[in-house]
């Protein structure tokens, strides 16, 4: 009997998963029905799991996936930016190789009695919610910790304090690109616009759309340039704050709470 071996692609962009056969699947579809309603209907997924890999595709990318459209006379819809349809050719050509890579390596490994072995590398994932691509414009050092200011697609910032050690280890210097996460129950969310908190973050956005659980709801808020920010509250604030899709919300993240990574 031949062995033989097989595989998935993942691009991914430091430990984060970019593009996959199924998120490219999505995004076609979006291009093909104009809707991620019906692209997700056609996928047999949940509306909110097609959100949520859009979201993650969309803040992890250089420029916006998708273009929204409402009302109008052909009633709106959902097509992809000239951006997207050029990294769906380049994972279809990478992902090209990959298979003749595969086939290459199923063969090999039937040679001297099949006594290859393969060790299939670890890559961490992260479970936070918020996950933004960022450069790095400003370092303010300390003498044991320093605050570093990316800048976003779109011109929001973030602010993360990090050790001095972190900073070397990472070779974090301006203009370089990393990555600031930090989890959905870190932000907080207020109506009134002008509030200003000690956090050192602060975005402005609008309401996409809410997911409610049982106790908890998750509140997406779409910033400038196509990112998404993703926070946690209690149903119980929902109301009192009488949080709907469509209201502008401005939320606060302590520096102290944003992880860096490349």
């Amino acid at each position: 009997m031949n062995n033989s071996i097989d595989g998935r692609l993942w691009l991914r962009k430091s430990e984060h998963s970019f593009l996959g056969k199924g998120r490219i699947e999505l995004l076609e579809q979006i291009e093909r029905t104009g809707s991620i309603s019906k692209a997700a209907k056609a996928m047999k997924m949940a509306y909110k799991a097609a959100w949520d890999s859009l979201d993650a595709m969309n803040n992890l990318a250089e420029e916006a996936l998708v273009d929204k459209s409402t009302g109008g006379k052909g009633g709106g819809g959902t097509r992809l930016t000239p951006y997207a349809k050029r990294l769906i050719e380049t994972y279809k050509v990478i992902h090209e190789e990959h298979e003749r890579f595969l086939k290459n390596l199923s063969l090999r490994i039937n040679d001297d009695g099949g006594h290859l072995r393969m060790i299939d590398s670890m890559n961490m994932r992260v479970s936070a919610r918020n996950q933004f691509l960022g450069r790095v414009v400003m370092i303010h050092k300390g003498s044991v910790n320093s605050e570093v200011i990316l800048k976003l697609q779109g011109g929001d910032t973030i602010t993360a304090i990090v050790t001095n050690e972190s900073i070397d280890l990472l070779d974090l210097r301006i203009d370089t690109d990393a990555y600031a996460i930090f989890k959905s129950g870190s932000v907080m969310l207020s109506c009134d616009l002008d509030l200003n908190l000690s956090s050192r973050n602060r975005f402005c956005g609008k309401v996409a759309r809410i997911s409610e659980g049982s106790v908890n709801s998750e509140v997406i808020l779409e910033l400038n340039g196509s990112n998404t920010l993703c926070a946690t509250v209690v149903n119980e604030t929902l109301e009192q704050l009488k949080i709907e899709e469509g209201c502008e919300l401005v939320a606060f993240c302590k520096a102290s709470s944003v992880i860096l990574g490349l």
